[in-house]
Order: structure tokens, then C-alpha cells, then sequence
């Protein structure tokens, strides 16, 4: 039995066809490592801003403990000074102090409520995309290389967009809402 003949032919079209699978199982290995650190990046980020909101509802909670008590204070202000109408809480300087203070809280819980939800949104979205690429990688092998560069392109994007929030929580007090006393005072009053 003769073994079979390989002519120059059939060896190139063998050379030509390993040639042509091997590029694109490297380029799948290094998609596929890069959509790895993207997905490492990902948690990362969804890590450090979900801590950020745990941060903010802690803050939020203290600051509305801290509204409770002083509009404690204000009501034994008023009561103990028999005081009736807002002229009289204007002029009150104890009860003008709680009701500026209190304004000032209420800005700031607002704010919080505004960064709380935020960070919820930006955890989901960040969830989804770590979602989309741990999809993408269980068949990077069979998606084109120009939708994973899409993929990554987008998810860089989403955190660039969100890693400066991802560190500490910003308010700006000069950004903040502050209600005037008398608006305080028609609030305090309502609630009796």
C-alpha cells in the first residue's frame, strides 16, 4: 500500500486554511481578554457606586434625623414663646436660626434624594452592560470583531461618564435650592 502523495497544491491549500483560522482565534483571545478587564472594570465601577449610594442614604438618613430634632426645637420655641404668626417667628431669633437650619437640611436631603437615585440608575446601567459583555464573551468566538470593539467602545464610555462619581459624593452648596424662612414657617405651621 502506498501512503498517499501530498502534492505542493493540497500543502498550500492546508498552510493558507490553518493561516486563516489561526488570526482569528488570536484576535478572539485578545477580544475576548479585553472584554475580560472592560467586565473587570465594570464591577469595579458598580462596586464603588453602590457604595457611594449607601454612603448618600446614611448621609440622607442622619440629615433627616437632625431635621426631626430641630423642628422639635422650633415647636418648643413656640409654644414656650405663645408665638402665633410668621412676623413673630421672624423676629424670634431662636426660632428664625431653626427655620433657616431647616431649610438648609431640607436642601440638602433633596439633593441626596437627587444623588441616591443617580447612583441607582448608574448601577443598573452598569449592571446591564456587565450583562451584555459576559454575554458577548461566552461567544466571542463567533461575534465580529467590530461588535465587541462596539461593545467596549460603549462601555468606556459609560465609565468614563461615571468614574468621577464613583469616588466621593459632590454636592455643590451653591447649587442648592434654600427655601426662605417664611416658606419654613407656612411648613411648620401646616403640620400642627
Amino acid at each position: 500500500m502506498n501512503p498517499p502523495k501530498i502534492t505542493y497544491r493540497s500543502l498550500m491549500l492546508v498552510i493558507v486554511l490553518v493561516l486563516m483560522a489561526l488570526p482569528s482565534s488570536v484576535m478572539a483571545n485578545d477580544k475576548g481578554e479585553l472584554l475580560r478587564r472592560t467586565m473587570a472594570d465594570i464591577a469595579l465601577l458598580n462596586s464603588q457606586m453602590a457604595q457611594r449610594k449607601t454612603d448618600a442614604d446614611g448621609i440622607r438618613e442622619a440629615l433627616s434625623a437632625r431635621l426631626d430634632e430641630i423642628e422639635a426645637e422650633a415647636w418648643r420655641e413656640l409654644k414656650e414663646k405663645g408665638i402665633n404668626t410668621e412676623s413673630e417667628a421672624l423676629r424670634n431669633p431662636r426660632l428664625l436660626y431653626d427655620m433657616m437650619l431647616m431649610a438648609e437640611i431640607q436642601a440638602y436631603i433633596h439633593r441626596y434624594t437627587q444623588k441616591i437615585g443617580y447612583y441607582r440608575v448608574a448601577s443598573d446601567r452598569l449592571s446591564y452592560l456587565y450583562q451584555q459583555a459576559d454575554d458577548d464573551l461566552k461567544i466571542v468566538t463567533t461575534l465580529s470583531g467590530m461588535k465587541i470593539d462596539a461593545l467596549i467602545s460603549q462601555a468606556e464610555k459609560i465609565l468614563s461618564g461615571y468614574l468621577p462619581d464613583a469616588q466621593t459624593i459632590v454636592i455643590q452648596p451653591e447649587n442648592l435650592t434654600i427655601e426662605a424662612p417664611e416658606k419654613i414657617w407656612k411648613t411648620l405651621k401646616s403640620r400642627k
